[in-house]
């Protein structure tokens, strides 16, 4: 693609930018899949700076964020704050309608998601600071790029409304890694949330030692930010072990699959080591004794 030609598609897509190259012949590609409320851009090309000024934001506003993720090399981001160096695994948040500029060398690789100023003030409740970074030892920021991938990956294959429902969760991981460890304003990222937790609690449901500290950790997300979130939906991470728990043993006990399974065994095989806590505890749930759901 020449260099006009680079540069007025990009300006298209994003708004009215400035461009530095440094050869004269540009050689760039591009993908986009969009909708009537996102697109996705996936791009590569040799060394430029990309600058979004006062002057194209007069005449071109846009009002939506850009959140920019490098693939194979850095990605250098700035405007009126110290230009930040982004690594592959690391994502920044820019305000399309504020000055900045994108820089990168020859044959870099990244992401683009354009989102709508107010899917990510809504779910923030506040507008977020700019050049929010995600670092990548959090869960959500690897989540949120490997959904990305995803999508570009599988992007002839998804319609419209598949595409926006997992943007939809992008978002929603992206304004958790904003809020961080801090409760969460009413139901921001709470779908994402109930969604890992709920995952993980059944995947590990046969491990006595899961607990709520561990399931945080390894889905990425503090304790407290958890159990905010879940108190949310009226429950806890530990009344949610309990009862999932207590659902696959009482599916185990009505299961033919399980019927030379003793009682104390499919109280084991859930993570019960006690056949009298699992009694009690079963019984409150579902009002009778374990033997009563034999089959």
């Amino acid at each position: 693609m020449a260099q006009q030609d680079w540069a007025e598609w990009c300006s298209d897509v994003h708004g009215e930018f400035g461009f530095d190259f440094y050869t004269d012949s540009y050689k760039g590609t591009v993908r986009r899949q969009r909708t009537d409320t996102y697109q996705l851009v996936s791009w590569t090309g040799e060394s430029e700076l990309v600058r979004r000024e006062a002057s194209g934001i007069r005449r071109d506003p846009r009002g939506h964020y850009e959140l920019f993720v490098p693939l194979n090399d850095t990605l250098h981001v700035g405007g009126d704050a110290a230009d930040q160096a982004m690594n592959p695994g690391e994502m920044v948040l820019v305000p399309i309608d504020a000055p900045f500029y994108v820089a990168h060398r020859d044959d870099a690789a990244a992401l683009s998601l354009l989102v709508p100023f107010e899917r990510i003030e809504q779910r923030l409740g506040t507008v977020p600071k700019r050049g929010q970074r995600m670092l990548p030892s959090t869960g959500t920021s690897r989540l949120t790029r490997d959904l990305l991938v995803g999508l570009v990956r599988e992007r002839e294959s998804l319609s419209a409304m598949e595409f926006d429902t997992i943007v939809d969760r992008v978002v929603d991981l992206f304004c958790i890694a904003a809020v961080g460890d801090n409760a969460p304003p009413a139901g921001v990222g709470a779908p994402a949330v109930l969604e890992a937790v709920r995952r993980y609690v059944r995947e590990h449901l046969t491990d006595p030692d899961l607990t709520v500290a561990r399931m945080a950790r390894e889905i990425g997300w503090s304790p407290r930010y958890v159990q905010a979130v879940l108190g949310q939906e009226g429950t806890t991470a530990s009344d949610l072990i309990r009862t999932e728990r207590l659902e696959l043993a009482r599916t185990r006990l009505a299961s033919p699959a399980f019927a030379d399974h003793s009682i104390t065994d499919i109280a084991n095989s859930v993570g019960y080591g006690s056949p009298s806590a699992f009694s009690s505890a079963f019984r409150g749930r579902f009002g009778g004794s374990p033997r009563d759901f034999r089959s």
